[in-house]
């Protein structure tokens, strides 16, 4: 899996359609929030309440573990949505292999 060019796409199954209006702006904002805990590669997809979180192999282990899990949820979260899910497949960003 590489590395999306458009954080606000949509899950393969709507190819060619991006989150739009409240969506893209919960995607944006839950994204906002993860950078803001170093997190700069993490994508967020958008599944109605639930946020699927797409994030380069070396980034699983430290934001699945305490304390960043917790913040990682509550960032999400904070975007309005209700659920989180981590994506383990990987995304390839710089760095990885």
């Amino acid at each position: 899996m590489t590395l999306p060019t458009d954080p606000l796409a949509v899950p393969d199954d709507h190819v060619g359609e991006e989150a739009v209006g409240d969506d893209a702006v919960q995607v944006e904002a839950a994204e906002s929030e993860l950078r803001r805990l170093g997190l700069e590669e993490i994508r967020v997809r958008h599944h109605g309440d639930l946020a699927r979180l797409e994030a380069p192999h070396r980034d699983l282990a430290s934001m699945t573990a305490e304390p960043l899990r917790g913040e990682v949820l509550r960032a999400v979260r904070s975007a309005g949505f209700r659920s989180v899910a981590v994506d383990l497949e990987p995304v390839t960003g710089p760095g990885d292999g």
